[in-house]
Order: C-alpha cells, then structure tokens, then sequence
C-alpha cells in the first residue's frame, strides 16, 4: 500500500477546492484566475498519473488500485477536461456563466470519473459515480437564466436519482448473497468466488448494470440524454458525451469480461446486454435521422457509440474498448468544438440551417467538422474505422458474429445523417450569415488538437495500441 496512489486523486481535488475558493473571494472579472488554476491542477494530476505507470501504486487495502487499465483512463479524463476548460474560455463570458463554477464542478467530476475507474469495490464505485453525478446536474443547469439549461439540469437529477436507488438496491443483493462488494466477488456463491453465482447474486448485478446503462445511455435507459446533450451549454455537452460513458463502460468490462463460462443465468444477463447493445445502436441511430438539430443530432450518435463500445464489452475486448474510447474523444470532442465556435452571445447556432454554406463562410470550420462527422461515421482512415473495425472484427473473433452484422449495418444507417450535415454545409445555400469569434485561440487549439488525434490515431496507431496492450498484460 502507498500514499502515492492518492496522488492524481487529492490533486484534482484540491485544484477543483482552489477554483471554487477563488471564485468566492475573487472578484467575478477575475474568474480567469480559478481557469489557470484549474488548468495547472489537471497538469499536474496528468503528470501524476504519467508518474504512476508501472507503479502497481494501490490504498484502502486495495479498494483504490492504479492499475494500468485505471491510469489509461484518468490521462483520458484529464485530456476531455482540459478540451472543455479550454472550450469554456470564451464561451463562458459570452453565455453569462461563471468559469471559476464551472472549472471547480468539472474537476470535481472528474475526480468522480477517477473513483470509479480506479475502485475494487462496488460501494466506493457507488461514491464515485454520486460525486459524478452531483457535479454534472450542477454542470448542466449552470446557465440558471436559461430555460432549456435548468429544464436539463431537472431530468437528469430525477432519472439519476432513480439509478442511484437501482445501484443501491443491487449492492444490497450483492452483499446479502455474497457478503462481499468487492467487483471480483460480483458473481461468487455463498462459498466464495468458486462457487456458482447465485440467483439473487445476478439480479443484484443486473440492477447495478441497469444504473450504469443510465449513465452510459443504453437504451432503454436513455430517454434523459437528447434533452440533457441539448440544453447543457456546448462544453459541457461534449464532457457529458464521453468521459461518464468511458468510467461506466470500463466498470463494466471490469465485472462483465469474466462472465463466459459461468452459469446459466450469468449467461442470461451477458445475452441481455448483448440485446440492449443492438438495441442502442438501432435506435440511437434511426432517431438521428429526424433531427434537425445538430446538436441533438450528435446527442443520439452518442447513444449510438454507447451501443459500439457495449459490443467490445460483450467479447471482451478490452484494448478495442480503450482505443474506441480515446478515439471517440478526439472526434466527438472536436465536433462540439466547432459548435462551440459557432455560438452566439444569447443562442446555439446549431439548427442544419446555420450550418448551411458553411463551407463558403469558414472553410476551416467546415473543414474540420467534415473529418470529425467522417470519423464519427467510420470512414477510412480516420481513427473511427479502426476503432470500429478492432472492436467488430474481434466480435467476429470471439464467436458475435450477429451482433458485429447488426453493428456494421447501424454504422450504414449513421453515415446517412453524418452526410447531411455534410450536405448543407457544402451544398446548401446560406439564409443568414452570422459571425463567429474568431479571437479565440483556445477553442481552435482544441479543434487543432482534436484533428491532429483523428488523423494520427487512424495513419499510425501502433505507439498507442502497444500502450493499450501492455495495460491488459497486466492482471487487474
């Protein structure tokens, strides 16, 4: 046991405290300073979790293990929090939000995103995913003079509250079945981890995968998310999109991967998820279709990519889980960016209609949105074709062929609506031309970066494969 293992944890912590006390003490023209703070603490938590490599660091006798899978998503979290600050620089001021509340709720979540991924234990992955949760109502409601924010802000706390209540209720099971909440004993019979898993045992896990599929936004746990990816303000959207998704699914990984070969009704709940997965694809995908919207648009891709990564999770294919995911970042991210770019000062100028004639108005823009809806599709050589083809191919590998079917013709239906958007960007003339902010540097320093991770993660992915691969060489 070492103390080190708290390091990227009190660190993020203590940057998310400095930035709220600012925010307090400091006058509200100076919230510039909770920024840097705030930027400073995830540069240091990110040296830290670079440090931690190789360490075998863990605390709480082994309730908090910095295992490699666990450290590979911190730098992941660290990296999507740093977009969004930089994001929020000037979308903030423009929107009437506080940036010092801001930086200090998002590094509180993710120090809630770094609980869950590093945990042996299920009630500590509980007081992870809470702190997530608070962080990210408070997030999503943080523009109170907007309707749409606050109305965003009221779904998720109720839906989140009735998750909260199925975890709860699953570790109550878990525990009076096994008497031990540790993620290894999830499936263990009253004699301990050799035994069949009991009845009560998979119910238990199958209410705790429920709550997770809340936050994941598996169908039919999803019906939160387009109104919540819609009315939170961009940044946060594009932080609500990826980091709860990649802790969720690598909890679940954690606790589904050893399930084959177990009993039958272990095998029941592996074929349940297997279900729910084509039905996220399906139904994430065809509800894209009618959107007019782009932001709501990329609110149902994102349910759509939930049921991708889920597909991973099924075979049990942990590097393609990683890779996806960090993938995923880059793209995703990279496209609210350029909608971030495009907001006024009193309204998201994210209809199909403003889109429209892009391409003529700002070129680059355009540009880069184009590669980001091409990945988001998977269309070679973007990193999202070979995110997409690790994960399907090793479906096939692992004996899924139907649900590597089902998930290569969701991806056809998406590239329909991926497309349009391409379409009036380029082929569609412009009602109105409203103007941008181009004095932002840090904004397009993230575009910058995130078209940099796209190109690079689909040209030559072998530094970050050999990465992902030496994590799971390792037991965890």
């Amino acid at each position: 046991m070492s103390a080190m293992a708290l390091a990227p944890l009190v660190s993020v912590v203590a940057g998310a405290l400095a930035t709220l006390l600012f925010e307090a003490f400091l006058k509200r023209k100076d919230n510039e300073v909770s920024a840097t703070a705030a930027i400073i603490s995830l540069f240091i938590t990110g040296f830290l979790v670079v440090r931690s490599w190789g360490l075998e660091l863990a605390y709480f006798d082994g309730r908090l293990a910095l295992d490699p899978l666990a450290l590979l998503l911190m730098a992941v979290f660290v990296l999507i929090a740093t977009f969004v600050l930089l994001m929020s620089l000037e979308y903030a001021p423009r929107r009437d939000i506080n940036l010092g509340q801001l930086c200090g709720l998002l590094l509180l979540a993710v120090s809630g995103l770094m609980i869950m991924v590093s945990s042996t234990d299920w009630l500590v992955v509980f007081l992870g995913l809470e702190v997530l949760s608070v962080a990210s109502y408070a997030l999503t409601g943080i523009r109170r003079n907007d309707r749409a924010s606050s109305e965003a802000a009221a779904k998720y706390f109720l839906m989140g509250s009735f998750a909260g209540a199925f975890f709860v209720f699953g570790l109550a099971m878990l525990f009076g079945t096994t008497g031990d909440l540790s993620l290894a004993a999830s499936l263990s019979g009253p004699g301990g981890p050799a035994g069949s898993p009991a009845l009560a045992s998979v119910f238990g896990l199958g209410l705790i995968v429920a709550a997770l599929f809340f936050k994941i936004a598996i169908v039919p746990f999803h019906m939160w998310a387009p109104d919540v990816y819609q009315g939170a303000p961009t940044p946060v959207t594009a932080f609500l999109t990826i980091a709860p998704k990649a802790a969720g699914l690598v909890v679940l990984f954690r606790v589904l991967a050893p399930l084959p070969g177990r009993s039958g009704s272990a095998t029941l709940l592996m074929q349940a998820v297997a279900v729910a997965a084509v039905l996220t694809m399906f139904v994430g995908n065809l509800a894209a279709l009618r959107q007019k919207d782009v932001k709501r648009l990329l609110a149902y891709s994102a349910i759509a990519h939930s049921g991708y990564l889920l597909v991973a999770v099924v075979s049990g294919d942990g590097p393609g889980l990683v890779f996806y995911i960090i993938a995923y970042t880059f793209m995703n991210a990279g496209a609210f960016g350029v909608l971030a770019a495009l907001s006024g000062k009193n309204e998201e100028r994210t209809s199909l209609a403003d889109l429209a004639g892009l391409g003529r108005r700002h070129p680059w823009l355009a540009a880069s949105l184009a590669v980001f809806l091409l990945s988001l599709a998977g269309i070679p050589p973007t990193a999202g074709f070979l995110g997409k083809f690790y994960i399907f191919s090793a479906a096939v590998a692992k004996g899924h062929t139907l649900l590597a079917v089902a998930a290569v013709l969701a991806s056809l239906i998406a590239a329909a609506y991926y497309l349009k958007i391409i379409v009036a960007m380029y082929m569609q003339d412009a009602e109105t031309e409203p103007a941008i902010d181009r004095d932002n540097p840090a904004l397009y320093l993230v575009i910058f970066l995130c078209l940099f991770g796209v190109a690079q993660l689909g040209l030559w992915p072998g530094n970050l494969l050999t990465l992902i691969r030496r994590a799971f060489s390792v037991p965890f």
